[in-house]
């Protein structure tokens, strides 16, 4: 009897019940769907990383030996380490295109993952190159290829096509955003195929450590035991292509966490709602189960069934369609970011957990909402309840009062008796306001990090790149040729008590094509005592203005102790910056590595054997507005997601108005009101609510923007912006489902029957 009143209950109260199925349904879709593309990657990139055996450290330097080999392995908690030469090259083929090359002495660490060819071999002749490099030039395995280094020619057969796990995320150029492969790539020889080998030294070491090592006291042994003054050691964490797939997967994971929060919270919320007008209305039925003898146990059991039932099936179903779908739709548009062979999708334990404590949580609400009822013996609950007496609020006693119309002290009166359900419909236009400001701010923040980057920070069209051979004379005679501005960009080392990271130096020559701005985007002239740092590797490091910080160019002896004069923000490049009379005033030689100007060089300047590269910022630019894809596709799910709460959330609100108030609406009509009176005094309650949760949402929003754009990996740094069109465009949107769902409700006012309604008067 009690599951045939269930299905009864289900069915006669089916607009709440499908909203709190719809909630519980979104909210676990996005857990699980987040969680499962987040794990997922986390899964694909470990079985990636250990069989390719990646390396914990890398140990930067010059002119490595045997001995140096002998001495690290010989350490405890060292299982193995091997030499490495890596270049940079141009590529002679249409366009310069830039290859980094690596020579290598063994493949036991950081081993190539073959995807066609011939399996590798340190006595086999030939190139393991870089597949989606090969498919963007159009080269096959056997074609010839030939490289340019220092005035040397590198010829050689491509042997196989290959991905590698230190090139996940790989940039070309330290100043660009992100990626785009085919346009540059890399490759690996046998270090026998270096074209002089009376010159050929090996600069890197790659150092493989046992699991569960301290790598702190890894790195300290092998400083103890080679030259240190001339070493850089850095970990996963400081790998650019390690950390930037690391921080993606937290962001998936951190989103997961953030979003379904509100849906989960509107589902309880429409559950206590929904269960405590069902209980109190279905008060003497209860009495009458009680006198027909079924036991308090039984009743409590049949009503905690309906958010148990509901919340379940919403739940499951949720988490099967966010597991089968949700991690589809990032897929593309990252692949097109990082290089993995196999993308994986699969759930963590935080997913299991969710779909338990959804239905948890429900079942105890629905518990909860019934007590009220079952408290009292039968003879009692067979009573009508006896209506509560309100008290007048302090509104009410004054003089304000009288003079307000009658439809504003009905709604407020409605208000003041419903908080429950009034504070559901805020909750849910508060998360309908803020989905749109996030989905809108994260549009606006990576589009305006291109115009920040290339329109702001970085002024030139062009970035000319000198080759390692390039003498100051010749650099000087291109600086006067395209009215450029010189600058150095290197490597280095930066040091705080006992915590170190990597980072880059740039040094300023006379031009004005860079510029800097400080925290609040204000421009700034860099000092000419101490150095500026960058807002983001100032907080990697726990440091501020005035503090010090050891740094050191990569592969220079000399630590030099700055005082920190200034910060200033950088969406890339995340470092040191200064002039270059501060720079050869701590005594170091200003070499510039490229030239920045607004004049086109020849089209035959990259063949110059001083030239490296030559880089168009516009094409820099159409890279980055490419990648803007992915972040489409997610405003597309945040603006989806906005209004399908939005219209769950109000319009269960209006249908729960509507059938609680069926009396006071039937009577208002027997005192002459029209029904477009009617419809517009319960329009005013939604507009009240929809304008306080649009009040309290815009900046929860912008909260949930700066806290994904915290999430960003160590090298980047994005400024959280939203404009004044994309407020107004989450307002308007919030509105126009709040419009939406009053015209939905507006026909059911004609609809009442007056008989019924006022019958029980009687």
């Amino acid at each position: 009897m009690l599951n045939r009143k269930l299905l009864r209950d289900l069915l006669k109260n089916k607009i709440q019940f499908i909203s709190i199925f719809l909630m519980s349904f979104l909210g676990l879709l996005v857990f699980v769907g987040l969680d499962a593309e987040g794990n997922g990657l986390g899964t694909s990139s470990k079985s990636y990383y250990d069989a390719t055996n990646l390396a914990d450290l890398w140990v930067m330097g010059k002119g490595f030996t045997n001995e140096d080999i002998r001495i690290i392995e010989n350490l405890t908690g060292v299982a193995h380490a091997e030499r490495r030469l890596q270049i940079n090259t141009t590529a002679v083929l249409e366009n310069e295109p830039f290859v980094q090359l690596n020579f290598i002495e063994e493949n036991e660490v950081s081993k190539l993952y073959l995807k066609s060819g011939e399996k590798y071999s340190s006595s086999s002749e030939g190139i393991w190159l870089d597949e989606l490099f090969a498919k963007g030039q159009n080269l096959s395995i056997g074609d010839t290829i030939t490289l340019e280094y220092n005035g040397m020619k590198i010829t050689e057969e491509i042997k196989g096509l290959i991905i590698h796990p230190e090139y996940v995320f790989f940039l070309a150029d330290e100043g660009a955003m992100m990626p785009n492969y085919g346009s540059y790539g890399y490759g690996f020889l046998s270090s026998k195929e270096f074209p002089v080998q009376n010159q050929f030294v090996y600069s890197e070491l790659l150092v493989d450590v046992d699991q569960d090592v301290n790598l702190t006291r890894i790195k300290d042994a092998i400083k103890s035991q080679i030259d240190s003054d001339n070493l850089v050691i850095t970990d996963r964490k400081q790998s650019l292509s390690y950390s930037t797939f690391d921080a993606e997967k937290q962001q998936h994971i951190s989103m997961g966490f953030m979003f379904p929060i509100v849906f989960l919270l509107i589902a309880i919320l429409g559950i206590v709602t929904t269960m405590t007008r069902m209980t109190s209305n279905q008060r003497i039925q209860i009495g009458t189960l009680k006198a027909l003898g079924f036991t308090k146990q039984k009743i409590t059991l049949h009503y905690m069934s309906y958010g148990f039932a509901i919340s379940l099936i919403g739940g499951l179903m949720g988490a099967y369609v966010g597991y089968s779908y949700l991690p589809l739709l990032f897929r593309e548009n990252m692949m097109e970011a990082y290089t993995l062979p196999v993308w994986e999708v699969s759930m963590s334990s935080n997913s299991y957990i969710a779909i338990v404590a959804n239905v948890f949580i429900s079942t105890l609400v629905s518990y909860l909402a019934c007590q009220r009822e079952l408290r009292d013996p039968p003879a009692t609950t067979l009573k009508p309840v006896v209506p509560k007496k309100s008290k007048p609020t302090f509104i009410e006693k004054s003089a304000l009062w009288n003079r307000l119309n009658f439809s504003v002290k009905w709604n407020y009166r409605d208000i003041i008796r419903n908080r429950i359900r009034t504070l559901m419909g805020i909750v849910g236009v508060i998360g309908c306001t803020m989905l749109m400001v996030c989905a809108f701010g994260c549009r606006d923040s990576v589009t305006d990090m291109t115009s920040w980057m290339y329109g702001e920070i970085m002024t030139c069209n062009t970035k000319i790149i000198f080759a390692d051979l390039a003498g100051d004379a010749s650099k000087i005679d291109y600086a006067k040729k395209y009215e450029g501005q010189l600058i150095e960009e290197k490597a280095i080392e930066l040091a705080v008590k006992n915590l170190k990271k990597t980072g880059s130096i740039t040094v300023l020559d006379k031009g004005n094509y860079i510029h800097f701005q400080d925290e609040k985007l204000s421009h700034i002239n860099l000092s000419q005592n101490g150095i500026a740092l960058s807002y983001k590797m100032a907080q990697n490091l726990g440091i501020d203005i005035g503090d010090f910080v050891e740094w050191h160019i990569v592969g220079e002896t000399k630590w030099i102790k700055s005082r920190v004069e200034q910060l200033y923000r950088s969406p890339a490049n995340q470092g040191i910056s200064m002039n270059r009379k501060t720079f050869e005033n701590l005594e170091h030689t200003f070499c510039a590595t490229a030239l920045l100007t607004n004049k086109s060089p020849e089209t035959n300047l990259p063949d110059q054997d001083e030239i490296q590269a030559v880089q168009n910022i516009n094409k820099l630019k159409q890279d980055m507005d490419k990648s803007m894809e992915m972040m489409n596709t997610m405003v597309a799910i945040l603006i989806l997601a906005a209004v399908l709460l939005g219209v769950v959330v109000l319009y269960n609100l209006g249908v729960l108005t509507f059938v609680e108030k069926t009396r006071e609406i039937a009577t208002l009509k027997v005192l002459g009101f029209s029904s477009k009176q009617i419809r517009g005094i319960l329009q005013k309650q939604n507009l009240w609510v929809t304008i306080a949760g649009i009040i309290i949402g815009l900046p929860i929003g912008y909260q949930f923007l700066v806290v994904l754009c915290s999430t960003l990996s160590e090298s980047q740094d994005l400024v959280p912006s939203v404009t004044i069109l994309s407020y107004c465009f989450s307002i308007g949107g919030t509105f126009a489902v709040s419009t939406l769902v009053n015209w939905l409700l507006s026909g059911k006012i004609k609809t009442i029957n007056m008989v019924d309604a006022l019958k029980g008067v009687e």
